[in-house]
């Protein structure tokens, strides 16, 4: 009984690395999680997972070598015929994930051919991988005496420091309560949209502009109304009436234009007088928002 309960256990676990596999979630020399690791997922033995793999390797959906955790063999490709998971019918889905999914998919990137100008990406080459590696080995050693969840808005350490350094090389007079730390800009400008947009506010945004930053205002409910940019930047002689307004003054995105004095100053005088709708300045790391 015991076996036949165990080769029952194995069927439905070939059935299941199959399936991701024709659907591509595994795909050609992807590895799969080690038997000890598969069977503490299923709750099953060691044995029996070492079993099904062993199947799926006689049949040439794996490759199985000693010492090493299985990969999923070269040539296979996601099959037309495989039954897709199940996705939430939008009618379940909140007013938020609907305005998500209105928005147009991210444009797939390809390599470059002759030369990458594609924002975002950075050179792997670039990256101090020993430096990084020491500042993380020794924030890890630095433990303290519990571990538990940190400041919501980040270290107040790190805070302290950036509050300085923003001082002295952006001449911006904050406090350290006045930063939150985040995980990168689109982090920081979905929490920016959901603090300051209620739903059918309008929002300036630069024409040409930061096209991740207008999806992020959007799907908080935000209109947008594009204003357009010339050499110095953002055209501050035609804002109109908004709740907020996303601006890249110290180097325009993406023609590279620097907002001049005089329409930081009309920029300025804009968002106070637009106090009646609440409308607020925000800095971050790379942009400014108002």
């Amino acid at each position: 009984m015991v076996q036949l309960e165990q080769e029952g256990v194995a069927r439905r676990i070939i059935a299941a690395i199959k399936a991701q596999i024709h659907s591509g979630v595994y795909r050609p020399g992807d590895r799969l999680p080690s038997s000890r690791a598969f069977a503490a997922e299923w709750g099953a033995s060691r044995t029996t997972v070492t079993a099904a793999y062993n199947q799926l390797d006689a049949e040439g959906y794996l490759i199985i070598r000693q010492g090493a955790r299985a990969t999923v063999a070269p040539g296979l490709e996601r099959w037309s015929g495989a039954t897709p998971v199940a996705a939430a019918s939008p009618r379940n889905l909140s007013t938020f994930a609907r305005r998500l999914l209105a928005l147009p998919p991210p444009v797939e990137q390809q390599p470059a051919k002759v030369a990458d100008f594609r924002y975002g990406d950075l050179s792997g080459a670039d990256f101090p991988v020993l430096a990084w590696r020491r500042a993380s080995n020794k924030a890890i050693l630095r433990r303290g005496a519990r571990l538990r969840y940190g400041d919501p808005q980040g270290s107040l350490a790190l805070r302290s420091a950036l509050q300085t350094y923003l001082w002295r090389a952006r001449g911006i007079s904050c406090a350290p309560d006045q930063i939150a730390i985040v995980n990168g800009s689109q982090q920081g400008l979905d929490l920016c949209a959901r603090l300051l947009l209620d739903s059918g506010d309008p929002f300036v945004i630069e024409n040409p502009g930061y096209l991740l930053a207008r999806h992020a205002f959007t799907a908080a409910g935000g209109v947008a109304v594009p204003v357009a940019v010339d050499a110095d930047g953002l055209r501050t002689d035609a804002l109109p009436p908004a709740r907020l307004a996303y601006v890249t003054p110290s180097h325009q995105f993406p023609l590279g234009g620097v907002l001049s004095a005089t329409r930081r100053h009309s920029l300025l005088a804009w968002a106070r007088h637009q106090a009646p709708m609440s409308s607020k300045t925000i800095t971050t790391a790379n942009t400014a928002t108002t």
